[in-house]
């Protein structure tokens, strides 16, 4: 099974400027977290995709790291 990454473009971002349209985003959709629904979702998760979430965690956690050490010197 292939995982597939949806993409799109928000027509509201080809409207308005950068500034403005994350205003009106964080408005609209704050960034609340969800950690409290991931196990709900994980535990829903086939094997395949476990595995293609742990590959992107260590991606993200890395470049994490790496942007954090750059950071320090």
């Amino acid at each position: 099974m292939a995982i597939e990454v949806p993409a799109a473009i928000d027509p509201l971002a080809l409207i308005f400027p950068t500034r403005i349209y994350l205003i009106l985003m964080e408005i609209l959709h704050p960034n609340t977290p969800l950690t409290e629904a991931l196990p709900k979702v994980l535990s829903q998760a086939d094997a395949e995709e476990r595995a293609f979430i742990g590959r992107r965690v260590k991606a993200i956690s890395a470049t994490c790291h790496a942007v954090e050490a750059a950071a320090r010197t």
